[in-house]
C-alpha cells in the first residue's frame, strides 16, 4: 500500500502532505506515531468513557481532533470535534450517544494506517 492509498479510506492525504512541508518521510513518520499512540489512546478513550471521566475525555477528544486533522483523517478529526464541543457544553447525552461513532471511526483510521506499516 501507498500512502495515496490512503484515500480510498477517506484520508485528505494532499492536506496532511501540506502539514509535513509536502515530505513523504515526514507524513510516514507522523503515521507511524499516530498509529502507536492510537493504540494507546483507544485504551485511555474506553477507561475515561466508562469511568464517566468526561473532563478527561473532552482533553482526550481535543488531542484527537488536532492529530487526526494532522494525518489527514478528517471525519475523525470532525467527530472529536463534535464530542469535545459538546462536552464542553456540558451535552453528556451527546458525548455519550458519540461514543460508539467515535471509536469506530477511530479503529477504522487505525487499521488504514496499519495497512500502510
Amino acid at each position: 500500500m501507498q500512502i495515496s492509498d490512503l484515500s480510498n479510506y477517506g484520508f485528505d492525504v494532499a492536506d496532511a502532505m501540506e502539514l509535513c512541508i509536502n515530505d513523504e518521510d515526514i507524513y510516514k513518520e507522523v503515521l507511524e506515531t499516530a498509529l502507536e499512540e492510537g493504540r494507546e489512546k483507544l485504551v485511555t478513550f474506553e477507561e475515561v468513557y466508562n469511568a464517566g471521566d468526561f473532563d478527561r475525555y473532552i482533553i482526550e477528544a481535543h488531542g484527537l481532533k488536532n492529530a487526526a486533522k494532522q494525518i489527514g483523517a478528517t471525519e475523525l478529526s470532525e467527530i472529536a470535534k463534535a464530542s469535545e464541543l459538546d462536552g464542553k457544553a456540558g451535552n453528556l447525552d451527546a458525548v455519550k450517544a458519540r461514543h460508539e461513532q467515535l471509536m469506530s471511526k477511530y479503529k477504522e483510521v487505525l487499521d488504514a494506517i496499519s495497512q500502510l506499516f
